[in-house]
């Protein structure tokens, strides 16, 4: 799969995904949506490395769907 692709992109994680990482993000007293941009591609982990408001997540492709 080519993961470049999806970098500069916007994407929203799949609800099943979104959950544990927003409750992360209370936890830590962010306000987070679900709205990610992808920054980067990890090759090593073959994972996106997505970013939304100060909050930074590593996920597959397979977790994501692009807006």
């Amino acid at each position: 799969m080519n993961l470049e692709r999806y970098v500069g992109r916007i994407v929203r994680l799949k609800q099943d995904v979104f959950q544990p990482v927003i409750r992360r993000a209370q936890r830590q007293g962010i306000a987070l949506e679900n709205c990610f941009i992808v920054a980067a591609v990890s090759r090593e982990m073959r994972k996106l490395i997505c970013y939304g408001a100060d909050f930074r997540v590593a996920v597959d492709a397979r977790e994501v769907v692009l807006v």
